[in-house]
């Protein structure tokens, strides 16, 4: 390892940097995504109904402000480099709006729509804080280094601080907020937040360069779905898939007001991760034996299995609970990665029946798709929450509404699953058989005619 490292064109202290960066960001992103609803609702005060629209504006505002940074990025160049400018930016954005957004004021005396607006302002804000972070320095990993091994290297570094930040705030946060507060919590994760994040534009250094992929308009991703009859399916497969999958949404509401503290939070957080890593390093070998349409039904039917007795165990018996959580966590990894296939599968339909490759639109689409399933999710979720009763600011909840945070914690998902399945099976008549043969003529490896003959006629051409 050490003589493979000397070949490398950045330091130690540049890759140092990188997963710093990591880090940092996702410190801000993890104290957002897993605690802002129960911030605005039981310290802020806001209905779950308004935060339900607040998410959907925002993440509205976020599909559109996507693509015009990406134009941004392209065309705009600092002096002195091309991206560490950006990251400069965003080293104080992303903490400054952090902090910001836990900064609304928790006094009745301030008006609640005061309050609202705050919360969307603060939550926009740090939408774009955000989006400002991510692309460029994806793309500082490619401008460092010109050698796979070597970016898979700080590739690999940063998927580790990611996980790490990620367990470290689930810990932190239900420690500090009960001592400090949660504005005094969100200055702690932002500070913590700047400085993994400030190093990166100071010590990174941009040695290669390399044309810049433009950020693909969200015109071109739907005029592409719409000519692809298999890729619009597994956009609806997987946003039906995902639409009532509340549980990251609701999962502080759960360990608050079922399991009854919020320290539960952690080991929730754990039987998550911890398996889908396990998995993950398996599930490509398993793949080379097993039709990926098989494999993502088999395990699709799983997890409905799997939800279904998480719901009928109960939470009574924690471990019993977390263990099956930590199940469905592993078998969901399977599927979760099949459906990123069945994406590049269609854009090989996509090329074999109009001639049109667009493998740009595959990354651009399934970011957009990622990114609405969020917002359609966490905005569903929280109007479930508004519609079983639950009452802001924090008081105590009846029984009633405690067990509908467990309908929707524990068996909400299999609905979304149940339809998402249903969907793929009765549209979605593309096997590995198929795409291979499509591939095989998209290489100039076969013809058409002979494609045709080993194609199902299942398939529309």
């Amino acid at each position: 390892m050490a003589k493979k490292t000397k070949d490398y064109a950045t330091s130690k202290k540049e890759r140092l940097s990188f997963a710093l960066y990591s880090f940092g960001t996702i410190c801000s992103y993890y104290l957002i995504y897993s605690f802002l609803q129960i911030f605005l609702t039981d310290a802020v005060g806001i209905s779950a109904a308004a935060v339900s629209i607040i998410f959907i504006i925002a993440k509205v505002f976020d599909a559109v402000n996507d693509p015009i940074f990406g134009v941004l990025v392209d065309k705009f160049r600092f002096k002195d480099s091309k991206y560490r400018g950006w990251l400069k930016i965003a080293a104080f954005a992303v903490p400054v709006t952090t902090v910001l957004v836990f900064l609304n004021p928790t006094s009745g005396n301030f008006p609640i729509g005061g309050r609202i607006a705050w919360a969307l302002i603060s939550y926009v804000l740090w939408d774009c804080a955000y989006t400002m972070c991510d692309a460029p320095a994806h793309s500082l990993v490619v401008v460092a280094s010109k050698t796979p091994d070597e970016r898979n290297h700080i590739l690999a570094l940063n998927s580790f601080m990611v996980y790490f930040g990620g367990l470290l705030i689930v810990v932190l946060v239900p420690i500090l907020r009960p001592m400090a507060g949660w504005g005094m919590t969100g200055i702690v994760i932002g500070v913590l937040s700047f400085l993994g994040m400030i190093l990166i534009p100071f010590t990174v250094k941009e040695r290669f360069n390399v044309p810049q992929e433009k950020e693909v308009p969200i015109s071109t991703i739907l005029r592409t779905v719409a000519k692809n009859r298999y890729l619009l399916i597994i956009v609806l497969v997987q946003i039906l898939g995902s639409l009532t999958d509340f549980a990251t949404t609701l999962q502080t509401y759960f360990a608050t007001y079922c399991l009854g503290s919020e320290t539960w939070l952690t080991a929730l957080a754990l039987a998550t991760v911890f398996p889908v890593l396990l998995v993950v390093m398996f599930v490509p070998k398993l793949l080379e034996k097993v039709d990926n349409f098989k494999a993502y039904v088999v395990t699709r039917i799983m997890t409905i299995v799997i939800t279904v007795l998480i719901y009928v165990c109960g939470y009574e018996n924690i471990v019993v609970m977390i263990s099956l959580v930590a199940l469905r966590a592993a078998v969901s990894a399977v599927w979760s990665l099949v459906s990123t296939i069945f994406i590049a599968d269609c854009i090989e339909y996509g090329e074999f029946t109009t001639g049109e490759r667009n493998q740009g639109v595959a990354f651009s689409l399934k970011a957009f798709v990622n990114k609405m399933v969020v917002a359609l999710a966490g905005a569903l979720g929280m109007a479930c929450l508004a519609a079983i009763g639950y009452v802001e600011n924090g008081v105590a909840q009846t029984p009633q509404v405690i067990h509908g945070i467990w309908v929707l914690y524990s068996l909400a998902p299999a609905a979304g699953t149940v339809i998402a399945l249903a969907v793929l099976l009765l549209f979605y008549p593309l096997r590995d058989r198929d795409v291979k043969a499509m591939t095989a003529v998209n290489r100039g490896e076969m013809t058409k005619e002979e494609a045709l003959e080993q194609i199902s006629k299942k398939v529309k051409l």
